[in-house]
């Protein structure tokens, strides 16, 4: 992966973690997430996936997601509260970009 690549990936972490601040107290699907996201410009399945994966792993938890089965665009998602702290700026991730 190059260095373009590795600031997309950290961008799109941050920019999913500031979408589910902005709904936070409501859980949302990440088909909505998803469209939220694509007003940045980011719509690729496969590159949120890897984001909310990376998200939502050991020692992160961030987001928390209920996974769907049948349809992974229905998986219900939503902020943790070490993700808030995270949003807010009282704490840091090497691997997440938050815009200023």
């Amino acid at each position: 992966m190059d260095k373009v690549e590795v600031a997309k990936a950290k961008a799109l972490r941050g920019n999913i973690i500031g979408k589910l601040y902005a709904c936070y107290g409501d859980d949302i699907t990440v088909s909505n997430l998803k469209q939220l996201l694509s007003y940045n410009g980011y719509n690729s399945d496969r590159e949120i996936r890897k984001a909310v994966y990376y998200l939502t792993g050991a020692q992160k938890e961030y987001v928390k997601l209920v996974y769907d089965k049948d349809n992974y665009m229905n998986s219900l998602i939503w902020l943790t509260p070490r993700g808030v702290n995270l949003a807010e700026g009282d704490e840091k991730d090497i691997g997440v970009v938050m815009d200023e």
